[in-house]
Order: C-alpha cells, then structure tokens, then sequence
C-alpha cells in the first residue's frame, strides 16, 4: 500500500478507532446485502463471485481457480450448478454468461452498490482518506 504524507495525517489514534469500527460495521453490513443478494437469486456465494470473474472477462477455468484460489474440481462443481440455474453457458472451453445471468448480476451489482454508497455518505469526511486506504488494501 502506497500512502503519501497527505493520506497519513489523519491517522491519529482517535481516527484509527473510528475507521476501525465503520470498516467493521460497513463490511458486515456488506456481507449481509451479499448473502440477502444470494438468497434472493438462489445463488451460493462462491457461484457470485465465479459469475463476477466471467463477467470481468476470466474466460479460462485455470484462470479463474487462481484468481479465486479454488480447486479445479471445486470450480467444475460451481460451473456446472451454475449452468444449471441458466447463470452460464458451457459449450467445451468456452465460458459465456447467459442474458438471465447478465440479469441477476445487474441486479445483484446494484443492490450491493447501493448499499456501498449509503455507507460511505455516513463517514465523516476527515476520515475517508484512511478508509479509502485501508479498503484498498484489502
């Protein structure tokens, strides 16, 4: 993580508390619109994250297990309930995300984007520099 002077001068104690507990409270605010995402569309958290690498473009399986620090035969297992739910298209190596796919990932982008927003206009201005550092470095 790169900081310049700039991003440091509000790391005082009482600011790091504060970007602690909003990191905190913000991702598990994240991570319930996540799985409230996945439960609406019947999807496994593993089966959006594999559905967002295809959408970024990861067209090959080795591709993506790396990316997602899955196994091979993991990933097979997500691809194919995947195909199952009409999320992808399997045709040999090629990997295609359906238009109902494209759908469900429009929809699900946008709930957690909206929530991401909410979340960020409850931080204190002042603060947001080491937020925004510290989010980055995740």
């Amino acid at each position: 993580m790169n900081l310049s002077f700039a991003d440091t001068l509000y790391f005082k104690k009482e600011n790091i508390l504060e970007i602690i507990l909003g990191l905190h409270r913000s991702y598990r605010s994240l991570q319930r619109e996540i799985q409230i995402c996945c439960e609406l569309h019947n999807l496994t958290f593993n089966e959006l994250i594999v559905s967002l690498e295809i959408k970024k473009g990861f067209r090959r399986k080795i591709d993506i297990a790396n990316k997602l620090y899955l196994k091979k035969q993991n990933l097979n297992l997500i691809l194919k309930d995947l195909q199952n739910k009409n999320v992808l298209n399997l045709d040999n190596k090629n990997i295609s995300i359906t238009d109902y796919g494209e759908i469900l990932i429009e929809k699900t982008t946008n709930r957690i984007n909206e929530k991401i927003i909410k979340i960020f206009k409850k931080i204190d201005p002042k603060n947001m520099s080491g937020f925004i550092n510290i989010i980055e470095s995740l």
